[in-house]
C-alpha cells in the first residue's frame, strides 16, 4: 500500500540500472494519512487491516456480503459497493474466489474509482478481469495497483509486466516464518474442533451456505 501510493517502483527500477531516482523524476506520490481505505471483504484480514488504518488516521470504509454490527466492524463505515468504489482512494481486496467474485472488479467498477485511486490485492488474482486492469491502468482511469496475487500465476499480464505504477509481489503475503507457524496451529486447531466438537474454529462461508453469493451489482 505505502510502496504502491508513492510510486516507489519506479525509483527501485531506476536504481538498479544505475539511474538514482530516474529521469524525468518520478512523479510525486501521496501519504496514507488522511486517505479513505475502502474494504472490500470484511473479514478477519479486512478488520486487522482496519486496526493498521487508524494508526495513519485513515477514514476507513468497507462493503461486505452483509453489515457487521458496529461494535465489530472496528469503526469503519459500511457502504454500497458503489460509494465504496467512488469514495475510496486505495481500494483493499480482502474476499475469497469463488464463482460470484470471479472478475467481481473489472471495467465497470474501474470505471467508478477516482483516477487518483490505487487497488492493493492480495486475495486472490481472479478477483480482478486483469486484461480490464492492464486497460485502466494505461488510460489512467486509476493510479496504481499493488499485487500479490495473479489471475493465472505464475504466470503475469504483460500489461502488468511492463506498467512502471504496477508494484509486484509472487504471492509471498504468507512467506515469513512466524505466519507460517501460526497458520500450521490454525489448521491442527480446527482439525481438532472437527473431531472433538463437530464444528470449525474459521468455518468458510461458502462452505457453510453455498447458495450464498457475495456479489452485489455497482449499478
Amino acid at each position: 500500500m505505502i510502496g504502491t501510493l508513492r510510486n516507489f517502483n519506479v525509483s527501485m527500477n531506476s536504481l538498479r540500472q544505475g539511474k538514482w531516482r530516474g529521469s524525468p523524476l518520478p512523479a510525486l506520490g501521496h501519504d496514507l494519512r488522511g486517505k479513505v481505505l475502502g474494504i472490500l471483504g470484511m473479514g478477519s484480514i479486512g478488520l486487522n487491516i482496519t486496526k493498521k488504518a487508524r494508526t495513519w488516521d485513515m477514514a476507513t470504509i468497507y462493503h461486505n456480503r452483509r453489515k457487521l454490527h458496529e461494535d465489530q466492524a472496528g469503526g469503519a463505515e459500511y457502504v454500497s459497493l458503489k460509494e465504496l468504489l467512488e469514495r475510496s482512494d486505495i481500494l483493499s481486496l480482502n474476499l475469497p474466489l469463488t464463482p460470484g467474485t470471479f472478475h467481481f472488479i473489472s471495467t465497470k467498477e474501474l470505471k467508478l474509482m477516482k483516477p487518483s485511486a490505487i487497488i492493493i490485492n492480495t486475495a486472490r488474482g481472479a478477483i480482478i478481469d486483469e486484461a480490464a486492469l492492464v486497460d485502466a491502468l494505461e488510460r489512467n482511469i486509476i493510479s496504481g495497483v499493488g499485487l500479490d496475487v495473479y489471475e493465472d500465476e505464475p504466470k503475469i499480464h504483460d500489461g502488468l509486466l511492463r506498467n512502471q505504477k504496477v508494484m509486484l509481489l509472487p504471492h509471498m503475503g504468507t512467506w515469513t516464518i512466524e505466519t507460517q507457524y501460526q497458520m500450521e496451529l490454525c489448521a491442527i486447531s480446527n482439525i481438532r474442533e472437527a473431531i472433538e466438537k463437530g464444528k470449525l474454529l474459521s468455518p468458510i462461508q461458502e462452505q457453510i451456505n453455498p447458495q450464498r453469493k457475495f456479489h452485489e451489482s455497482a449499478n
